[in-house]
């Protein structure tokens, strides 16, 4: 369902929908409107920008927004257009689709924008690895045409992320220190141009899936808008994207902050403030292995998203397997369900990882990954990864007894 109205400078057109199934229509002073468009002031000096931002509820449920801001069609004073579409699904690929092709049609007529919004708003979502296709009139040559939208193999758990532009962004001995500081929910700043908000955006939801299968349980804001500055002064683990433009603002609200905080500056590449202990929070070996392999990668991606971001992902998530694999030896019933038991886990745990894994057990994401792990859903490719790893190391152990 599709709607259009004025917010601040800004014309939005707001696409509410749970996949492509329509929910409701939107209410132009819905709380998601602060954050459509974080061009406060800023009317046309951004020609055209794509950009993401997560709603957590606080029943711990996500809505994802995928945005893309457009010049009129009218006139060059005329208001921007932002169309967004929001949906329980994270899905950046599936509803890049839908945003390119409305992009396309902008420049041609708002009845073509709402013709394609018609015949695909109303589509069942895809299974990953599947698509559906919607007839459009092509208002060119009048006649009607297939347009194809596909969903990502891997799942919901890289759909909305491009680990590739990783190695863009950062070095890799900063990947490795963003990394660890995530996975120790640490207050965690990322700022950027607002000329460059889908880096921002796409960088702090790239960070956020590292950690994988711990999940980021705390606050989550990728782009900041400038009506919600004071959430940098929260006392509690943050993982935020702010535009480099609202920097002045976020100084003063820090000015009488005393917590520790990590602020990297993606157009500068450099950390502004840090904890200052970011290089030993990994075991050495750790740091090693991580970066090696890392580096190893450079060379092999190959912009094919899907493909990048699962390489790029077992990286991290062979690391975290080191440290979590062992979690099924550890597994009690409890009020009728199966929860990981920490002592046992944490005395099992190798010796170089114990004192990661302690202070990793005390987290949010860690607490809610001991009382979910037992479950069937969204653990289950961390599953299947240490049962695929389980079954190779006894493959190798018989292999040596044997051979």
């Amino acid at each position: 369902m599709a709607i259009g109205t004025t917010i601040g400078t800004t014309h939005l057109i707001a696409i509410r929908a749970d996949g492509l199934n329509p929910l409701a229509p939107m209410a132009p002073n819905s709380p998601l409107t602060k954050l459509y468009d974080p061009f406060t002031n800023d009317r046309q000096s951004v020609l055209t920008s794509t950009y993401s931002f997560v709603l957590t509820e606080v029943t711990g449920d996500k809505q994802y927004g995928y945005c893309r801001r457009v010049r009129s069609r009218v006139k060059e004073s005329a208001l921007p257009q932002v169309y967004c579409v929001v949906s329980k699904l994270g899905s950046l690929e599936l509803y890049n689709v839908l945003l390119d092709k409305l992009a396309e049609l902008h420049a041609v007529s708002e009845v073509a924008v709402h013709g394609f919004l018609s015949a695909t708003i109303s589509l069942p979502i895809p299974a990953p690895g599947c698509r559906v296709r919607a007839k459009h009139l092509n208002h060119k040559t009048g006649r009607l045409e297939d347009v194809e939208i596909e969903r990502p193999l891997d799942g919901a758990r890289l759909e909305h992320v491009e680990l590739n532009k990783l190695f863009q962004w950062f070095t890799i001995k900063q990947i490795t220190e963003l990394f660890s500081s995530v996975l120790h929910e640490r207050r965690i700043l990322i700022s950027c141009s607002h000329h460059h908000l889908a880096k921002l955006s796409s960088c702090v939801s790239s960070l956020a899936t590292l950690i994988y299968p711990l999940k980021w349980e705390c606050i989550y804001i990728p782009i900041l808008p400038r009506q919600m500055i004071e959430a940098v002064t929260a006392p509690t683990p943050y993982l935020i994207g702010a535009m480099a433009e609202d920097l002045p603002a976020v100084q003063r609200e820090l000015n009488e902050d005393t917590e520790p905080l990590l602020h990297f500056d993606l157009d500068t590449s450099t950390f502004v403030r840090s904890y200052g202990d970011e290089r030993t929070l990994l075991p050495p070996k750790s740091v090693t292995m991580i970066e090696n392999e890392l580096q190893s990668l450079i060379c092999t991606l190959h912009q094919d998203i899907q493909a990048d971001n699962t390489a790029i992902s077992y990286v991290f998530l062979n690391f975290m397997y080191k440290l979590l694999g062992h979690y099924k030896d550890h597994l009690i019933e409890f009020q009728g369900a199966r929860e990981l038991d920490r002592e046992p886990y944490l005395r099992a745990t190798r010796r170089y990882l114990r004192p990661l894994a302690e202070r990793i057990s005390e987290t949010q994401s860690f607490g809610i990954f001991a009382v979910s792990i037992g479950e069937a859903g969204d653990y289950d490719q961390f599953k299947n990864f240490t049962e695929e790893k389980l079954a190779n190391r006894t493959q190798s152990v018989f292999r040596r007894t044997f051979s």
